[in-house]
């Protein structure tokens, strides 16, 4: 395996390669995923030697195909993504794309999300290669170049193209996901390690609203954007309504059998304290999030001079579904929330909920144990992704799909993700690794 100072000059030389994606293709700057595909081709060389090349796959996604010793198992899937969000660079401590290294961290864009986790892989594989150590398993190992680009289809989309093509099913498939979470929940003393089992649908939506249009110095009311701005602002005050799904039955379960007694009282006994941990539950955005579909306004356009009144202004608004509603439930509901003839609705780009894997099949089991022998102080419980990643894509190849990061986070180090002064802990790089050679050797 690598020391933590080899995989931290890697990590922070990744971290260097500006591979900024965008929904667009030809907005991307390719030449820097080159750069990043050359790095690991320079920095893993074994591991450059099972690297699968094909069309199908594309030119800036990586696949790899490491055989194990045992050919009647049905082989499985480590994936993560190659690209990252943009930087704003003079809200960045240190330069987003330097790489830099002190106080225990290493910061830069993309250090948590996610070539962690592409860094960590490679190291254990070539590592186990170098010492010819025998893997049970076959392992596939997929890195898109798009997963930040929400309608983009070059990266983990034609990778399971691929992967259909060859009439390929995954026993286990893990992406980026949930972190050991330091104080999730006031009140608990473990660490809470949250695996999603699914994610939330993704849903745009545009509103608009078409008046007059005139000078400002004689307007006429109601404006265009008046008008929309209440539309927005009745969405802002009335929520969906709450709803325990399975995925988060489960997790309060989980919690409620290891957590403090008073959790106990409260997560053991749905059937009476519902309604309640619905009420406390909504006070606070990340487990408002967990148990309602959310729509939030998110961009707002009319005239484009301050003396004019638009004749147009339209709103984009973002939905993120429970497992159980869709784009049809989620419209209608905006449409009866607004109550306005003036206002059009209309669906831009709509994602459904993934699939929910099971959390007591053998992988999620062995999932558990993992993270237990990695970071032995936490609480492993399934939990609902509010955000998307490229396991979705994958979820017709595999029927157990986790989701998982292996770093010990709070929330404030968490928040740091797709915003300014994003970093890793080395000690977690080393954590890392710990874990994923765990999970290679011994699924």
């Amino acid at each position: 395996m690598q020391t933590g100072t080899e995989a931290e000059a890697i990590l922070s030389k990744a971290v260097a390669c500006r591979t900024v994606s965008h929904a667009e293709p030809d907005q991307t700057d390719w030449d820097e995923f080159s750069h990043l595909i050359a790095l690991l081709e320079k920095s893993f060389p074994l591991c450059n030697n099972q690297r699968i090349i094909n069309e199908t796959i594309g030119p800036y996604n990586l696949v790899y195909c490491f055989k194990g010793v045992e050919n009647d198992r049905e082989p499985a899937l480590l994936t993560a993504h190659l690209d990252v969000v943009g930087a704003t660079e003079h809200e960045w401590t240190y330069p987003p794309f330097e790489g830099h290294i002190g106080n225990g961290y290493l910061y830069g864009r993309g250090s948590f999300d996610c070539k962690l986790q592409v860094i960590s892989i490679l190291a254990t594989f070539e590592h186990i290669l170098k010492t010819k150590k025998p893997v049970k398993n076959t392992w596939y190992v997929a890195f898109g170049c798009d997963e930040e680009s929400n309608s983009s289809k070059e990266g983990a989309v034609r990778i399971a193209q691929y992967f259909q093509s060859k009439g390929l099913h995954f026993s286990f498939v893990l992406d980026e996901g949930g972190v050991v979470s330091q104080e999730y929940i006031k009140g608990f003393a473990q660490s809470i390690a949250v695996v999603g089992v699914a994610e939330k649908g993704y849903l745009d939506l545009e509103l608009s609203v078409e008046r007059n249009a005139g000078h400002s110095s004689t307007p006429t009311f109601p404006t265009a954007l008046g008008t929309l701005s209440q539309a927005v602002s009745r969405l802002e005050r009335k929520q969906m309504p709450a709803r325990l799904t399975p995925s988060v039955k489960q997790m309060l379960t989980n919690l409620g059998k290891e957590g403090p007694f008073a959790y106990s009282l409260l997560f053991l006994n749905l059937w009476l304290t519902a309604g309640l941990l619905k009420l406390v539950f909504s006070k606070q955005a990340t487990l408002n999030a967990v148990i309602r579909s959310t729509i939030v306004p998110t961009v707002i356009s009319a005239s484009d001079k301050s003396n004019v009144i638009a004749k147009k202004a339209t709103a984009i608004v973002n939905c993120r579904l429970l497992p159980g509603d869709t784009q049809e439930t989620i419209v209608s509901w905006v449409t009866r929330t607004i109550a306005s003839d003036s206002v059009m609705v209309t669906p831009l780009h709509c994602t459904p909920p993934s699939h929910i894997s099971k959390a007591d099949g053998d992988a999620f089991r062995f999932l558990s144990e993992t993270i237990k022998r990695t970071f032995p102080e936490s609480i492993v419980t399934p939990y609902l992704m509010m955000g998307a990643t490229d396991a979705r894509k994958y979820q017709d190849l595999s029927d157990a799909i986790y989701r998982f990061t292996p770093a010990r986070m709070n929330r404030s180090e968490v928040d740091r993700m797709h915003a300014p002064d994003e970093r890793i802990s080395l000690e977690n790089i080393t954590l890392a690794q710990q874990f994923y050679a765990h999970v290679i050797t011994n699924w």
